[in-house]
């Protein structure tokens, strides 16, 4: 099993993890929300006590808040000190565990469980990213909540309200609105007037920020943007916020991005502008919204009640 490694990070070194790690195809094996409550299946009580030994065999590690989602896990680690083991070591073996225990209680030793993509770990830099992520675990069964109750977030959408979004305009949208909560969000802004190389090394930050579970929101507009789009479409579990320069009256998904990202989730399409504004890339218009782009990503999103 792999993982998104942070480039440049010593995994032996003290470190602030945010752990994520999915279940094959998506599978609702470890818990069911009720209520807005997380109530854990077996695999999920298995899953439980297995991250719970990382302390117990690691004492380096102390354990922050996790999340078992129906069909993902979320969990804070803070190494203090040198580990014995690098955190990838531990979610591997929470993984085994579990697969193994699931195996004999089902009688099935065929049995798969997890992503064959490995895991996520992003590094927090700082205390603030640290609380943010923090926030994002214990709010992640009421999000699946809002998402379970408001079927109408994959049609139209209008007046969107949100923290992150800003109100000096009001925004129509199709898509999972609860993709504003993640707390990394990466703009992507790609000039057409910078080099070739500058602009690869640009996308090429982009695409490792999004490797390791950020969110991008751009319009997507420019050549250096579309490529960042595109590359963006063939990681496995990736999601998208797209604004859109202009109004959304002749928008409707289709192909690639209704039946597979507006439909499972992956994706927001949001717009700032009137129904009514053309769609063509005015550049009064391409200015401002790239303006909202940094204004969005830069934001933290208010907790749900």
């Amino acid at each position: 099993m792999g993982n998104v490694r942070v480039r440049g990070h010593d995994y032996r070194a003290k470190g602030y993890y945010f752990v994520t790690f999915c279940t094959r195809g998506r599978r609702r094996w470890l818990s069911r929300i009720v209520d807005g409550r997380v109530v854990l299946e077996p695999a999920g009580e298995l899953l439980m006590a297995a991250w719970r030994k990382i302390a117990e065999e690691d004492p380096a590690y102390e354990l922050g808040v996790t999340s078992v989602m129906p069909d993902h896990f979320h969990g804070l680690a803070i190494a203090r000190q040198s580990p014995k083991y690098v955190i990838g070591t531990h979610v591997s073996r929470i993984e085994g565990r579990v697969l193994h225990a699931m195996r004999k209680q089902l009688g099935d030793p065929g049995l798969t469980m997890w992503d064959e993509g490995g895991f996520y770990d992003y590094l927090s830099l700082d205390m603030k990213m640290l609380r943010a992520f923090e926030h994002y675990i214990e709010d992640n069964p009421a999000r699946w909540q809002l998402r379970h109750d408001h079927p109408e977030w994959f049609r139209k959408q209008y007046a969107l309200p949100h923290s992150r979004l800003p109100a000096e305009t009001t925004w129509t949208a199709y898509g999972d609105a609860t993709l504003l909560d993640h707390p990394c969000l990466v703009p992507v802004i790609v000039s057409t007037k910078i080099s070739e190389a500058e602009r690869g090394a640009q996308i090429a930050q982009i695409l490792d920020q999004v490797r390791r579970g950020a969110i991008p929101v751009g319009g997507f507009i420019s050549p250096g943007e579309r490529e960042v789009a595109r590359l963006v479409t063939e990681m496995p579990r990736s999601r998208m916020i797209k604004l859109l320069p202009w109004g959304l009256a002749r928008y409707k998904p289709s192909g690639d991005v209704a039946t597979r990202w507006l439909a499972s989730g992956r994706a927001l399409v949001l717009t700032g502008f009137p129904d009514g504004e053309p769609t063509e890339c005015r550049r009064k218009n391409c200015l401002l919204n790239n303006e909202w782009v940094k204004r969005i990503a830069a934001r933290q999103p208010a907790r749900h009640d």
